[in-house]
């Protein structure tokens, strides 16, 4: 790190140059300049503390605030490929709470109790968990950015502490439910039944629906591939799968004739638009030819509106049904490492995360399976064998 000394214009100043290394974004060399009043001896001093300053990143130069941090750390991301949707949310994040806060504040001058209180003062006014930890996510990872082009030394939001985020246990559709809205769904909106059917039978996200095409469905084997998902931002796009894992769900002998009832209805429809169903088109298109997909957010309201005319709780929501292929799954005992394979989570752990509270409820069960599979009772009531008597002869073999 190199630095350099020279008199200022007015007698008894100084003026300190040191090297602030590469812009990042220009990759330009950047200098830090600062006028010191005092003796040369004096300045010297204040040369070398300034260089090691320099070193540790805690150099401000041009006084980069949390403002531009974002600004560019959320630049870097979108031209790294982040989700839109993702970016959209931290974008969400920093205009309405980050900015106003914190925006202004010089990042060389950022500490982790400042972010502690800026998680605090959200929490009191009445903000939910889920955003404070959005904030958060946010500002660890532009710091880390900051910290990779050498404009912090440290990261400081690692050393926060955002109030604990507490998760709920999901909340299957009850089955006579389910069944009760895909009746109900077939008389207001077949797609909206197809869709339902689907999501209880695989699991599978509502993106990963939207982005169903007719050649992803093997009738032969009874499959469906999964390798896709719609997602929404000021527009419609395909994307990868959430996990960025493709798998191939076997279907229910149920769902597979509605699946094949519901393509020769669309090959119908198209017929009487005088064009042909195509191999390429989506299986729950929004009009016929099924050239567009069914954007995700419409399906969710859809299923809102269905589930109000029935006059259900709110509680009941379209992700419900792929908790209750879960939880369906795990009560009839699949290996966890099949049920989190179906469903497209990363690894077994994930589900085990999300359904903790079901898998203990599935585990007092199993205990009482052993009890009726091996520890069967006679026919009076009794059981097949009792605990060894404790004698004195036997005390010692404890």
């Amino acid at each position: 790190m190199q630095g350099s000394k020279r008199k200022g214009r007015r007698p008894g100043t100084w003026e300190l140059r040191v090297d602030a290394g590469e812009d990042p974004l220009t990759r330009k060399r950047q200098q830090k300049s600062v006028t010191f009043h005092g003796t040369s001896r004096q300045a010297d001093v204040a040369l070398a503390e300034l260089i090691t300053k320099s070193a540790r990143g805690q150099v401000s130069v041009g006084q980069r605030t949390v403002a531009h941090a974002i600004e560019a750390g959320l630049r870097q991301a979108e031209l790294e490929g982040l989700e839109p949707t993702t970016l959209r949310n931290y974008r969400t994040s920093a205009e309405c709470h980050v900015l106003p806060a914190l925006g202004s504040r010089r990042l060389s001058h950022l500490t982790a109790e400042h972010l502690d209180r800026f998680y605090g003062a959200l929490v009191e006014a009445g903000y939910s968990r889920s955003t404070v930890r959005g904030c958060h996510v946010l500002l660890c990872r532009v710091l880390d950015q900051a910290k990779r082009w050498g404009w912090v030394a440290v990261n400081v939001g690692r050393d926060a502490r955002p109030p604990r985020q507490h998760t709920s246990n999901p909340k299957p559709v009850p089955i006579d439910v389910a069944r009760a809205m895909i009746d109900e769904a077939v008389r207001v909106n077949p797609t909206l039944a197809m869709l339902s059917v689907l999501a209880a039978d695989t699991g599978a996200r509502r993106g990963e629906l939207c982005a169903l095409r007719w050649r992803h469905v093997n009738v032969d084997a009874g499959t469906l591939r999964i390798e896709a998902a719609i997602g929404e931002t000021n527009v419609v796009y395909e994307k990868d799968t959430k996990t960025h894992q493709h798998r191939t769900v076997t279907l229910s002998s149920f769902a597979l004739d509605w699946l094949l009832d519901h393509r020769d209805r669309h090959a119908k429809a198209c017929a009487l638009c005088g064009i042909e169903l195509s191999n390429d088109a989506c299986v729950l298109a929004p009009e016929p030819g099924g050239l567009k997909p069914l954007h995700p957010s419409s399906a969710t309201r859809a299923f809102s509106r269905l589930r109000g005319r029935m006059e259900l709780p709110s509680w009941i929501h379209l992700h419900g049904l792929r908790h209750l292929q879960v939880t369906q799954l795990l009560d009839a005992g699949i290996p966890l490492r099949s049920v989190s394979g179906r469903v497209g989570h990363r690894n077994p752990s994930t589900t085990t995360n999300i359904y903790a509270h079901w898998i203990q409820e599935s585990d007092s069960r199993s205990a009482q399976a052993v009890e009726d599979r091996i520890w069967r009772r006679r026919a009076d009531g009794t059981p097949t064998c009792t605990p060894h008597p404790l004698t004195k002869a036997n005390a010692m073999s404890l």
